[in-house]
């Protein structure tokens, strides 16, 4: 650990007890119809020298620290509270819930009485089955392979919905996700660069997107930033996604107001519709 690591350490404890970490929100849309679904949580630091730092100047220090167990613990107090506020807002016309994706570490996940915190977290916020999502990456699956089944299936008991974070690093063990209780897969953003100009890319993309669907599992795009990809994901029957396309992240108070009356994007679907009559 550098000298400037060692210093982070310090002003990272401080800033958890001093409220000074920032959670933003980035809408998930709906790419058939454009409707936003709910929203991914993303942590900031706002440093009081170094401004606002993102995760992965940070989160290193954090894990070597043994800070990432209250660093994950405290974002997911946050996030339960603001996914509790979104009761309020006008329901989906179609009824859907609402989610907010969080992403949680491999040393947060695997602490013994983790589910146990977690079931306690959505019995006090009162949130609805399967609207808090945590999204898993594939260190925390593989640290504990053998034991990934029992482990997440208590987390699924404590009411929340799972994703994995970047799939394509799992496209070998594909398999292997019709026995998990996975809900969602996000796709990684090295396959959507390359998607609608590179035919190998879409080959791939749509074999994944396959194989997702025929395990009942949602496909959610990560990082789309230009309408060609937007439009090819949707041809390829990718089912959500986020990025720069629909809206970079927002605070707390912009993210319900997506949520209550915006719409993602303009899908091909709909740039076709005045032509289809």
């Amino acid at each position: 650990m550098s000298v400037a690591d060692l210093d982070l350490v310090p002003e990272l404890t401080r800033a958890l007890a001093d409220d000074a970490l920032v959670v933003h929100y980035q809408p998930v849309v709906d790419l058939a119809d454009g409707a936003v679904l709910g929203m991914e949580a993303l942590v900031r630091w706002q440093h009081p020298r170094r401004g606002l730092l993102w995760p992965a100047e940070f989160s290193p220090v954090a894990d070597r620290a043994g800070l990432l167990p209250l660093l994950g613990g405290e974002v997911l107090r946050r996030c339960a509270a603001e996914l509790s506020s979104w009761r309020t807002l006008t329901p989906p016309v179609d009824g859907t819930p609402r989610q907010l994706l969080v992403r949680v570490f491999a040393a947060q996940v695997l602490s013994v009485d983790f589910a146990e915190r977690l079931a306690a977290l959505v019995a006090d916020h009162g949130l609805a089955p399967d609207t808090l999502v945590l999204e898993l990456t594939a260190d925390v699956l593989a640290t504990g392979s053998r034991h990934a089944p029992a482990l997440l299936a208590e987390l699924r008991a404590a009411g929340v919905a799972l994703a994995i974070d970047e799939f394509a690093g799992w496209y070998g063990s594909l398999a292997t996700v019709g026995d998990l209780p996975i809900a969602t897969v996000k796709l990684d953003r090295a396959f959507v660069r390359g998607v609608g100009s590179e035919m190998d890319d879409d080959a791939v993309v749509a074999a994944m997107v396959a194989l997702a669907h025929a395990r009942g599992v949602c496909v959610l795009a990560d990082g789309v930033e230009s309408w060609t990809e937007g439009a090819r994901l949707c041809e390829l029957g990718c089912d959500r996604a986020t990025g720069y396309l629909f809206s970079g992240p927002q605070d707390a108070d912009d993210a319900r107001l997506m949520l209550a009356h915006g719409a993602g994007w303009d899908t091909p679907v709909r740039q076709r519709a005045p032509d289809a009559g």
